[in-house]
C-alpha cells in the first residue's frame, strides 16, 4: 500500500511560555532560557524505504541555573516537520510525538533525554495532525557540578491507522548547536563502587588437584563434539536474527 507524507506547520512558542497546566514543576521551570534555530533533517519512514530532507526549526529551553541532584525540566518545540502515513489507510486515530535532546558538558548525566506528547483530538478528514508541540517537556537530573548543554536531536512521529501503525524518524543531517545551557552547582553525588571480594577472608587460594580425567582420545572427541554444537548454535541464532529483521 502506498504511503504519503503529512506536513505540519505550527509556530514556535515564545521562551516565556507558562507552565500552569503541569502537575509538578521541577526546579526553575518557570524561568526557561533558550533559543531557536533551523537545521537540515532527513525524515525516514520505518516501514518502507522512503525519506525526505527538509529544514526544521526547533526551539530548546532550559533553566540557566540548577543544583546537583535536582530534577531539571527542559522544553523542545519543533516546527514544520513531516511524517509518513498510509495513503488509503483510513483516518489516523492516535499518535505520539517524541523529541530527543543531546546533552553535553561535564555535568550531563546522560548523552540524551526525551520528551513526548500524545495527539489531542481527532486528526480530521485530511489527517491534519493535532499534536501540541508547546507541551513537549522532559527532565534530567545532574549528579555532578558543571555545565550541561542542550541541543536538538531526533524527532519521532508514531501514528495509528486502520491499516496499521506508521513510524517516521527525523534525524539531523549534521551536528546541532547548543540552544540552551544549564550551569549546575553543588557537590558531586558519590556513586557506590562494588567491593573487591578477591582478597583476605575469601576462599583458600591453594591450587586444587585435578581429578583423573578420561583418556586423551576421549578428550579430543569431546572437544570436537562441543565445537560442533557451538557452531550449530551460532548459525541457528544468526538465522533467527536474519528472519527477525526481515519479517
Amino acid at each position: 500500500m502506498s504511503r504519503t507524507m503529512t506536513r505540519t506547520a505550527f509556530g514556535l512558542a515564545a521562551a516565556c511560555l507558562g507552565f500552569g497546566s503541569l502537575g509538578t514543576t521541577p526546579a526553575w521551570a518557570d524561568s526557561l532560557e533558550g533559543s531557536s534555530a533551523t537545521y537540515s533533517y532527513t525524515c525516514e519512514d520505518q516501514v518502507d524505504d522512503l525519506s525526505e530532507t527538509m529544514n526544521i526549526e526547533i526551539y530548546v529551553g532550559a533553566p540557566a541555573e540548577a543544583e546537583v541532584g535536582q530534577e531539571i525540566e527542559f522544553q523542545m518545540e519543533p516546527s514544520d516537520y513531516n511524517y509518513y502515513s498510509y495513503t488509503d489507510g483510513g483516518e489516523i486515530t492516535s499518535g505520539t510525538l517524541t523529541v530527543d535532546v543531546e546533552l553535553g558538558g561535564e555535568a550531563a548525566p546522560t548523552s540524551t533525554a526525551s520528551a513526548s506528547t500524545e495527539a489531542s483530538g481527532g486528526f480530521g478528514g485530511n489527517n491534519e495532525e493535532t499534536f501540541d508541540e508547546s507541551g513537549l517537556y522532559g527532565t534530567f537530573t545532574p549528579t555532578a557540578p558543571g555545565e550541561v548543554t542542550v541541543s536538538p536531536g531526533d524527532i519521532t512521529i508514531d501514528v495509528e491507522q486502520s491499516q496499521g501503525p506508521s513510524t517516521t524518524v527525523c534525524s539531523p543531517d549534521s551536528a546541532t548547536d547548543a540552544l540552551a545551557t544549564v550551569n549546575v552547582t553543588g557537590e558531586p553525588i558519590a556513586t557506590e563502587t562494588p567491593a573487591d571480594d578477591g582478597g583476605a577472608g575469601g576462599a583458600s587460594q591453594d591450587p586444587v588437584a585435578a581429578d583423573d580425567g578420561p583418556s586423551q582420545g576421549l578428550l579430543i572427541g569431546g572437544a570436537v563434539a562441543g565445537g560442533l554444537l557451538v557452531i550449530v548454535g551460532i548459525s541457528f541464532f544468526g538465522l533467527m536474527f536474519f528472519f527477525m529483521r526481515r519479517s
